[in-house]
């Protein structure tokens, strides 16, 4: 089926709107026809036109304001305007085009030229709508792709979890709780006016996957030490750890998840006074990593002494506060520390 094309005529004096009215019905183009800007806004909220023709000068409301007005609004911005005026000085073009306008004709007009610019700008308004329609459906393709590909690798994840837990279930408890821990403290700081457009649903989704395939490494190096393997220093373990999350990262190219288990792991040693990394302190340490920092600590250091009471750690953490941790963080951590896992 064709699609309709609709032209909006524009022009307070009535013949001017019908012989442009009837140069653009001999295209077989509807036109709507308005004798003032009122009209045409009155148009405009029962059905939207494919291109606009528009006298400059009107009285009340002129053409330029007009113009302004379709071009600031977000549902018509993209609709072609074109003016048709008796004013033909470079000040006046000047002034259309500043406004938004896609074109200029001079009255008199010619039924020819009306008819050749009107096809031109209704062709490129066309392709501009294909190709964002095209964009449009790549970019959920693409997103489509994304969750699948993030929903198979936290499928792993899971699976090397639960063989963790085969290994040695303390393992498989540390890791879920680390990732847990981080979920808590990222929904809970996602309530602040700071943190409200910076973590996302999605954010806390991943950096609980990113926090547990951060997690596995390094109690791997653990294992080794206690069954007598060969694992080399803890430097060097650490920089092999951060090349190989930095490595399988590139290869997931765009993947929230393994870029965010390479922050983390590439910042683990940064301090929020910069004390752990000279290159690397306060709000310049990666988010994520900044999390995780409170929340593997927290997870870690209250199962160091069976007896101890895990309000007394939480306070010596809290003396760590901007000189360890991200002071913002510990502040929501004291806050919600009793809803987290410890080992």
């Amino acid at each position: 089926m064709k699609e309709e094309i609709k032209i909006l005529i524009v022009d307070d004096i009535s013949m001017n709107v019908e012989m442009l009215k009837n140069i653009i019905e001999s295209r077989d183009y509807t036109a709507l026809c308005a004798l003032s800007v009122r009209e045409a806004v009155n148009i405009f909220e029962k059905e939207l036109p494919s291109l606009i023709l528009s006298d400059l000068s009107m009285p009340e409301i002129d053409g330029l304001s007009f113009c302004q007005m379709v071009k600031s609004n977000p549902k018509t911005k993209e609709i072609p305007f074109i003016f048709i005026s008796i004013l033909d000085t470079a000040k006046e073009k000047e002034s259309a085009f500043r406004a938004g306008a896609a074109d200029f004709i001079s009255k008199p007009f010619d039924p020819t030229e009306v008819i050749m610019r009107v096809d031109n700008h209704l062709n490129f308004y066309r392709m501009k709508r294909e190709m964002a329609d095209y964009n449009h459906m790549m970019h959920q393709l693409v997103e489509k792709q994304q969750k699948q590909l993030e929903a198979e690798q936290t499928r792993i994840l899971s699976i090397v979890i639960r063989m963790m837990e085969r290994l040695d279930g303390n393992m498989g408890r540390h890791l879920k709780n680390v990732g847990g821990n981080c979920r808590i403290l990222s929904q809970s700081l996602q309530l602040l006016p700071k943190y409200e457009a910076v973590i996302t649903d999605k954010f806390t989704e991943t950096i609980e996957a990113a926090a547990e395939l951060c997690s596995i490494e390094s109690l791997l190096q653990r294992f080794a030490g206690n069954t007598g393997m060969q694992g080399g220093k803890d430097g060097e373990q650490a920089k092999q750890s951060v090349s190989f999350l930095k490595e399988i990262a590139e290869d997931g190219k765009k993947s929230r998840l393994l870029t965010m288990a390479s922050n983390i792991a590439s910042c683990r040693s940064a301090h929020w006074d910069g004390t752990g990394n000279p290159d690397l302190k306060g709000e310049n340490i990666p988010l994520e990593a900044r999390i995780m920092a409170l929340a593997e600590d927290f997870s870690m250091q209250t199962g160091e002494t069976e007896e101890e009471n895990p309000a007394k750690k939480v306070q010596r953490m809290n003396e760590q506060s901007g000189l360890l941790y991200d002071p913002d963080i510990v502040k929501v951590f004291d806050k919600v520390w009793q809803h987290m896992a410890v080992f």
